[in-house]
């Protein structure tokens, strides 16, 4: 544009119509001067004011541009999530009574309608599965609360039974009435394993077993389940060996009762399908930390052998590897399926190699600390003998006559001094008045229980030590030491683990 400097100079638009419409001799009229100057202003700041429309037009038509761009991506990208959500709801296993709408690119509105329904609907079955979570908890419970009674019920008139039976072979007989003891003695003890294989299990599966951490002799420990299981492998014409490598640290920090129960199962195990022969125990070391060793432990025998279709199946609870050795050699078929949960709560894993009519090899490998103090491990019961306990005064609280009577058989035979109470209402009483070395205590009791017992004797004296007597292995362990108790033995039990107890907690006169 040509802007107006003088008179001289007009907007180039203006000029070309003065050329075209007035004479050549315009500007001899003064006043034309002044009214041509007047309009050739107006011209331009007309000019001017367009150019600056311009200006501020241009970027709003950018901003247009790009708005419109953005938009068009948005409804692109409403119509792919439109295409997505249809496509994914149409994959949904829908309810039966849900018919699934005709959607389109526009309706939006109506598939979130649709969504909100769904998310209602899947409340609802959170909503049931919660309340039969709780109800499968509670069945849970139930069944935990009914195992424990049945255990407590089944072991308490067994205790009487293995408890006569021992005190009766300890006892000159004829040889018939040993023989026949013997013979109960065997009946009982397979009755306890099938009771001791179910309620175990129960309780691997209700998570109520942890290992514990404690320091024990690892040969002591295998050479005497080679020797409980000698006298009846030889029975049958089987003989039992141990092989121990002699670089393992003898003194370990592990759970001796479980690894105790691993290998007597796989070891009576044997024994039970093998008629003659051979039965190899076996510890080899794997390898050796700073602070753990990791300990390969197999048992081999020469007995029937399992079929190799039937192999992955023989870990599992109630199966035996043919129905004819259910019938042949009884039993539940759960102590392998105890046997393989307890190798995994130490970390490890069971395999086996097998042939029919060759035998089998269990084997598995665990990981366990070295003791830090080995001298602390002493064989104390080969330096026990019944005058130990001579003297010891105790306070047994039972409430069933036949366990009263089994257990002061016991005592009287060690030389103790004992007081009893048929309830723990009459144990507290007692307690309150009599001074006593050690506290045998029951836990299931009319009128007050062990625990309650406990408890209130820990508020007037914290320092007699009170042993349980259980019959129920389920939920009792933890809150046996909650309540203050020192230990616990489980019924039926083993006079020489009754005697170590007592031995270890009883307070020196």
């Amino acid at each position: 544009m040509k802007q107006v400097m003088d008179a001289d100079n007009y907007h180039l638009l203006f000029a070309e119509l003065i050329n075209e419409h007035l004479p050549k001799n315009h500007s001899r009229y003064k006043f034309m001067d002044g009214f041509l100057n007047a309009v050739n202003k107006l011209c331009v700041n007309f000019e001017h004011e367009k150019e600056q429309l311009k200006a501020q037009v241009r970027p709003s038509e950018r901003r247009y541009a790009e708005a419109n761009r953005k938009l068009q991506e948005e409804i692109e990208q409403k119509r792919e999530s439109v295409q997505k959500l249809t496509e994914g709801i149409a994959k949904l296993d829908l309810p039966k009574h849900y018919k699934l709408p005709e959607f389109n690119d526009d309706n939006l509105f109506e598939i979130a309608v649709f969504i909100k329904k769904l998310l209602i609907y899947q409340q609802g079955i959170e909503i049931q599965l919660r309340r039969a979570k709780d109800e499968a908890d509670k069945a849970s419970d139930a069944k935990t609360e009914f195992l424990s009674m049945m255990s407590h019920e089944l072991r308490t008139p067994l205790n009487g039974i293995i408890a006569m039976t021992y005190l009766m072979q300890q006892e000159k007989h004829s040889a018939e009435m040993t023989e026949n003891l013997k013979i109960l003695q065997f009946s009982t003890e397979n009755l306890n394993v099938l009771i001791n294989d179910i309620l175990d299990f129960s309780k691997i599966e209700a998570g109520k077993v942890e290992l514990e951490n404690i320091e024990f002799n690892i040969k002591d420990l295998l050479t005497n389940i080679k020797k409980s299981i000698e006298v009846h492998a030889a029975s049958k014409e089987v003989e039992i060996d141990l092989e121990f490598d002699d670089s393992i640290p003898e003194n370990l920090v592990g759970d001796p009762l479980r690894l105790s129960q691993i290998m007597n199962n796989l070891v009576n195990n044997a024994v039970k399908f093998t008629d003659k022969g051979r039965i190899s125990m076996k510890a080899r070391m794997n390898y050796l930390l700073n602070d753990s060793v990791a300990i390969e432990f197999s048992v081999k025998d020469t007995g029937i052998g399992i079929a190799k279709e039937n192999l992955s199946r023989i870990f599992e609870k109630f199966a035996q590897a043919e129905k004819q050795t259910t019938r042949r050699f009884g039993g539940t078929g759960l102590g392998l399926g105890i046997t393989k949960k307890l190798v995994d709560l130490h970390g490890g894993k069971i395999n086996v190699l097998s042939e029919v009519g060759q035998g089998s090899t269990f084997y598995f490998t665990i990981e366990l600390q070295r003791g830090a103090q080995p001298e602390r491990v002493l064989r104390k019961e080969e330096m026990l003998d019944e005058q130990t306990l001579k003297g010891t005064k105790v306070l047994l609280v039972e409430d069933y006559p036949i366990n009263v009577k089994i257990a002061t058989r016991f005592l009287e035979k060690w030389g103790m001094h004992y007081d009893t109470a048929a309830n723990g209402r009459i144990a507290v009483e007692k307690l309150a008045q009599n001074d006593y070395q050690i506290v045998l205590m029951d836990l299931l009791m009319p009128e007050m229980d062990g625990y309650t017992a406990t408890e209130n004797i820990r508020k007037f004296d914290k320092t007699t030590p009170i042993i349980a007597l259980t019959a129920s292995v389920l939920n009792t362990q933890d809150r046996v030491y909650q309540v203050g108790m020192n230990g616990f033995v489980t019924k039926p039990f083993n006079p020489k683990e009754l005697f170590q107890k007592i031995n270890k907690y009883a307070t020196r006169a």
